[in-house]
């Protein structure tokens, strides 16, 4: 059964884009167009309408997607079923993921995993990112997806998604957000840069941040040693939840990345003395070659990325790689 166009429609729909899905399904542009319209011709009634280069789905095309997508969930059910009777082996994905991050990469991302590889067994272990780096190499986990500093994971490869800023998070009452408010040249959500000196007036605020277990935890611990900056520590914690929920009270101060920003009136943001970055991507032990459907994965991921966040979009030379043999290995037929 060829589901080709069924890929071509929900590729349109959930990029809002021609171009966007084009990239995604590694077809051009106009083959896309014309797809579109000959389905809506075919049907007499538009599954798209156009708003600043945007498109928008219509009520009709919400129901021809659901469609598509129970076409597509049923395909998988009788593959699997048929594959079973033809003795056809089962391939296993062991996935390790944070705790508040595997409930939504399961739900955005295992049901285009499971039509495009029926037989795929997939597991997603939960931990921290010291445990799961620990299970990688004791190869209980094949790939971990987390955020990663690579002096702290040796003897690792990774393929990135992203890059986002480490940055320091005070109430909005505290003397050094007056005073950086105060410059009339701060328009961004980031106030402005800290010197090593007033990162030490930040000392007089209780703060919450994650426990060193974590990678982001981790890294707060080296700017604190770096600048000798010893806060008076309220909480540390393996919650993420909790922390920003405490930081948003705007009661503590703290460390977020940038892509966490909310634009709340009693929280101030600042960059670090010198900028220090974290990466998200799929880790890998040196030794070991990821398989058609975990690239297919980091595929799947680095469009999300594209999606949610283009602005820190970061893509490395494994991870071009990647999408490279994805895009030919899949949609090369389709050029």
């Amino acid at each position: 059964m060829n589901t080709k166009h069924f890929d071509y429609f929900i590729a349109i729909a959930q990029t809002g884009s021609l171009s966007h899905a084009s990239r995604r399904l590694g077809v051009s542009q106009p083959v896309l167009s014309r797809y579109l319209s000959g389905l809506e011709g075919e049907l007499g009634i538009p599954l798209f309408l156009w708003d600043k280069r945007k498109l928008h789905i219509t009520e009709a095309g919400e129901i021809y997607l659901s469609g598509v997508l129970r076409m597509k969930e049923l395909q998988t059910q009788m593959l699997r079923v048929l594959n079973t009777f033809n003795g056809t082996r089962s391939m296993d994905m062991r996935i390790g993921m944070s705790p508040y991050r595997g409930g939504q990469e399961l739900a955005s991302f295992y049901p285009q995993l499971l039509s495009r590889y029926p037989m795929l067994n997939l597991s997603v272990t939960e931990g921290s990112s010291k445990d799961l780096l620990e299970k990688l190499f004791r190869k209980e986990v094949t790939s971990i997806i987390n955020l990663y500093d690579a002096g702290l994971m040796p003897q690792t490869k990774i393929a990135t998604f992203v890059r986002a800023e480490l940055l320091l998070v005070l109430p909005s009452y505290h003397p050094l957000s007056i005073q950086y408010r105060k410059n009339p040249q701060t328009s961004s959500s980031v106030l402005g840069t800290l010197s090593a000196g007033e990162l030490n007036l930040a000392a007089d605020v209780p703060f919450v941040y994650l426990d060193s277990s974590s990678i982001l935890g981790q890294m707060a611990d080296h700017v604190c040693l770096q600048y000798g900056f010893s806060p008076q520590v309220l909480l540390r914690t393996v919650n993420s939840i909790a922390v920003s929920s405490l930081l948003s009270t705007g009661n503590y101060g703290g460390f977020l990345l940038e892509h966490t920003i909310t634009d709340q009136k009693n929280i101030s943001y600042f960059h670090l003395p010198h900028p220090v970055y974290l990466y998200s991507g799929m880790i890998f032990r040196n030794d070991y070659q990821p398989d058609e459907a975990e690239q297919y994965l980091y595929y799947l991921e680095h469009e999300q990325a594209q999606k949610d966040t283009p602005q820190l979009l970061h893509t490395n030379a494994l991870g071009r790689q990647f999408i490279s043999y994805i895009t030919e290995k899949l949609y090369g037929d389709s050029k």
